[in-house]
C-alpha cells in the first residue's frame, strides 16, 4: 500500500484530502453504494437459480416470483445508486465551497508583484473551472471507485464460486487492458493541461473586449477582436475533440480485449456444458456475472482519464493556494498616527527590471504637511507613495511613520492609518451608500452623509430618485467621472485616516469637474499628512512643499516661488504645462 501511495499523483492526493472532514458522510455513501453494488451478484445468481427452477424443476411459483425479484432488485439499485449520488453531491459542493473561499483569501493576500504575473483570465478560470473540474472529478470518481470495486470484488467472489477455471481465463487479458489505458491516459493528460490553459486565455479575451467595448466601437476592431477570439475558441475546441477522441478510444479498445476474453470463456463453458459438468442455470449465473462485470471494469480503468484531468486542474488550484502571500511579520499597533514619514535611503527595484524605479529616497514628511510628488512619466512618483502603504517593499532602506519603521506596524495597523485617492477609481457593482462605507461596516447614516456633502455629492444625491440607495453599474458605469471621484473622495472623508496619497486624482477629469473635485479635495485634507503625486500643476498651489523627482531621485524639494525662480526641472515643467494650456485656449 506505501509503496502505491508513493506512485499516486502529490496533487491527486492533496485534492482527495479536502474529502477527509467529511468522512462519515461519505461512510453513509458508501453503505448506500455498497448496497447498489450487491445487486449486481443477487441479479446474476437470481437468474442462474430461477432458470434453473423453471426448466428443470418446472416451478409454477417461479413464473411470477422471477420477473417481481428483478423488479425489485431494480428499485434497491435505483435506490441505493440516487443515496450516495446525492449524498455525495452535498460533499462534493461542501469542499467546493471550502476551496473557493480558500482561492478568494489567497488572491486577496498575495503580494503586488503576484497580480501583475497572472492576468485575470486566467485566476477566474480556476473558480469555475479547475475547482468544478477538480471537486466534480473526485467525488465521481470515489463513487465509482468505491461502487464498482465492491461491485467487482462481489462478482469475482461469484464467478470463483461458481467456476474457478473459467474466471482465470478470462483474465489473461487483464495485463494488456491496464497497459493500454496507462498509455492513453497519459495523452489526456498532456490534453487537459492545454485545455485548461486555452479557457483562462479565453476568459481574458472576453474580460478585455468586454470593459474595452468603447475603444473597439471608436477604432472599428470588431474584425480584429473576433479573430483573436476565435483563435483561442479553436484551441479549445480543437483540444476538446482530442480529449473526447482519446477517451472514446480507451472504450473500444477495452471492449475488444474484453469481448476477446468472453469468447474464450463461452468457448470453455459451451465445452464444459456438452460434458455435463456445466448446468443452464449455472452458465447463465456465469455468464451474466461476466457481462455485469464487464462495464464495472471500464468504469474503473476509464478513471484513468479522470485521475488525469483531476490532478491536473488540481495542480493549477495548487499553483494560487501556494503562492506566498504579503509577508506581515510586524507585531507593533499604532491607535492613530501623527502622520511624520521619514524615508531614509529607500531604493526599490522592481522584478525582472534591470534598473531601480527609485534610488536612495531621503525625506522626510511632517505630521499635517502637504507634500506634492512632480516629475516626468516613469520618474517615481507613485512607486514612491505606494511604498507606503506596503504594497511594494523597499529593497534597500527604511521608511517610519512616528519613528516606527514600517516592517514593524501589523498591516492592518499601518493601512488603517491611510486613504487613498488615485485617477483609477475603483468601484463595486452596489449602492453609491455601499461604496461610501466600503470596508466600514459600522459608519452611520449621518457621518455618511456628513461625507457626501464633504465630497460636494449632495447635490447630485438629491436628485437621484433612490438617492444613496442608487446603484452605480459595474466599476460606476452609470456614473461621470467626476461623480466617481467624488464617491472615492467621499470614502477616503467617511474614513477619517490621518494620512491621505492622492495619486493624480484629477487627471483624467475635465476643468469643471477639477475645481469641484480641488474644492472637496481641500476639505478632506485639511489636518492630515498629505502626500500628492500631481500631473496638473493647477491643483498644488496650496502645498506646503514640492518634491520634485527624475529617474527615480529627488532632483529638487522647496516652495513653488523658490522652485520657480531656481529655473530648474520644476521650472521647465511649469512652463510647459502654461504653454500647453495656452495653445489648448489659442485652439478654442
Amino acid at each position: 500500500m506505501n509503496r502505491l501511495i508513493k506512485h499516486l499523483d502529490p496533487d491527486l492526493l492533496r485534492i482527495y484530502s479536502y474529502l477527509l472532514p467529511h468522512k462519515w458522510r461519505i461512510a453513509l455513501g458508501a453503505v448506500f453504494m455498497a448496497g447498489a453494488a450487491s445487486m449486481s451478484s443477487l441479479t446474476a445468481t437470481l437468474l442462474g437459480k430461477l432458470t434453473d427452477l423453471g426448466f428443470y424443476q418446472k416451478e409454477p411459483w417461479v413464473i411470477a416470483a422471477a420477473p417481481a425479484a428483478l423488479i425489485g432488485v431494480t428499485i434497491l439499485f435505483g435506490f441505493c445508486s440516487v443515496a450516495s449520488s446525492w449524498i455525495m453531491a452535498k460533499v462534493s459542493q461542501a469542499v467546493l465551497i471550502t476551496l473557493r473561499t480558500e482561492l478568494y483569501d489567497r488572491i486577496m493576500t498575495w503580494p503586488a508583484e503576484r497580480y501583475q504575473h497572472n492576468p485575470t483570465g486566467a485566476i477566474c478560470s480556476k473558480f469555475v473551472n479547475e475547482a468544478n473540474v477538480a471537486l466534480s472529478g473526485a467525488t465521481s470518481s470515489l463513487i465509482v471507485l468505491i461502487r464498482d470495486s465492491l461491485q467487482i470484488v462481489g462478482l469475482l467472489c461469484l464467478l470463483f464460486w461458481q467456476n474457478w477455471k473459467l474466471t482465470l481465463v478470462a483474465f489473461v487479458v487483464g495485463p494488456l487492458i491496464v497497459i493500454t489505458l496507462k498509455m492513453i491516459a497519459k495523452r489526456i493528460r498532456v490534453i487537459v493541461k492545454k485545455s485548461q490553459e486555452s479557457f483562462g486565455v479565453m476568459l481574458s479575451r472576453v474580460q478585455e473586449a468586454y470593459e474595452a467595448q468603447r475603444l473597439v466601437k471608436v477604432t472599428g476592431s470588431y474584425a480584429f477582436e473576433e479573430a483573436r477570439f476565435d483563435a483561442v475558441n479553436k484551441i479549445i475546441r480543437r483540444t476538446a475533440l482530442d480529449r473526447i477522441k482519446m477517451q472514446s478510444l480507451a472504450t473500444p479498445i477495452t471492449q475488444m480485449i474484453t469481448m476477446l476474453g468472453i469468447a474464450f470463456v463461452v468457448g470453455v463453458a459451451l465445452y464444459e456444458a456438452q460434458a455435463g459438468l456445466l448446468t443452464i442455470g449455472e452458465f447463465i449465473t456465469f455468464l451474466t456475472a461476466l457481462l455485469l462485470l464487464k462495464p464495472a471494469l471500464q468504469h474503473l480503468t476509464g478513471l484513468n482519464g479522470t485521475f488525469a484531468s483531476i490532478a491536473t486542474a488540481a495542480r493549477s488550484l495548487f499553483e494560487v493556494l501556494d503562492a506566498e502571500r504579503e509577508i506581515d511579520n510586524g507585531t507593533v499597533e499604532l491607535d492613530r498616527a501623527k502622520g511624520e514619514i521619514v524615508f531614509e535611503d529607500v531604493s526599490l527595484m522592481y522584478p525582472g527590471l534591470n534598473e531601480p524605479s527609485l534610488r536612495d529616497i531621503r525625506l522626510t514628511i511632517r505630521p499635517g504637511e502637504h507634500v506634492a510628488l512632480v516629475g516626468p512619466s516613469g520618474s517615481g512618483k507613485t512607486s514612491l507613495v505606494n511604498l507606503v502603504p506596503r504594497f511594494w517593499e523597499p529593497t534597500h532602506g527604511e521608511i517610519r511613520l512616528d519613528g516606527v519603521p514600517l516592517k514593524d506596524l501589523r498591516f492592518e495597523s499601518l493601512r488603517r492609518q491611510i486613504a487613498v485617492v488615485s485617477q483609477e477609481i475603483f468601484l463595486f457593482d452596489d449602492t453609491i451608500r455601499a461604496n461610501i462605507a466600503y470596508g466600514l461596516p459600522h459608519a452611520t447614516e449621518e457621518e455618511i452623509l456628513r461625507a457626501v456633502k464633504a465630497a460636494a455629492l449632495d447635490d447630485f444625491v438629491s436628485t437621484l430618485p433612490e438617492g444613496l440607495s442608487t446603484r452605480v453599474g459595474e466599476g460606476g458605469c452609470l456614473l461621470s467621472g467626476g461623480q466617481k471621484q467624488r464617491i472615492s473622495i467621499a470614502r477616503a472623508i467617511l474614513k477619517n485616516a490621518p494620512i491621505l496619497i492622492l495619486d493624480e486624482p484629477t487627471s483624467a477629469l475635465d476643468s469643471q469637474n477639477e475645481a469641484v473635485v480641488k474644492r472637496a479635495l481641500d476639505k478632506v485634507a485639511d489636518g492630515r499628512t498629505c502626500l500628492i503625486v500631481a500631473h496638473r500643476f493647477s491643483t498644488i498651489d496650496k502645498v506646503d512643499r514640492i518634491i520634485v523627482m527624475e529617474k527615480g531621485r529627488i532632483v529638487e524639494e522647496g516652495e513653488q516661488k523658490e522652485l520657480l525662480a531656481r529655473g530648474g526641472l520644476y521650472a521647465k515643467l511649469h512652463r510647459l504645462q502654461q504653454n500647453e494650456g495656452a495653445t489648448v485656449k489659442g485652439e478654442e
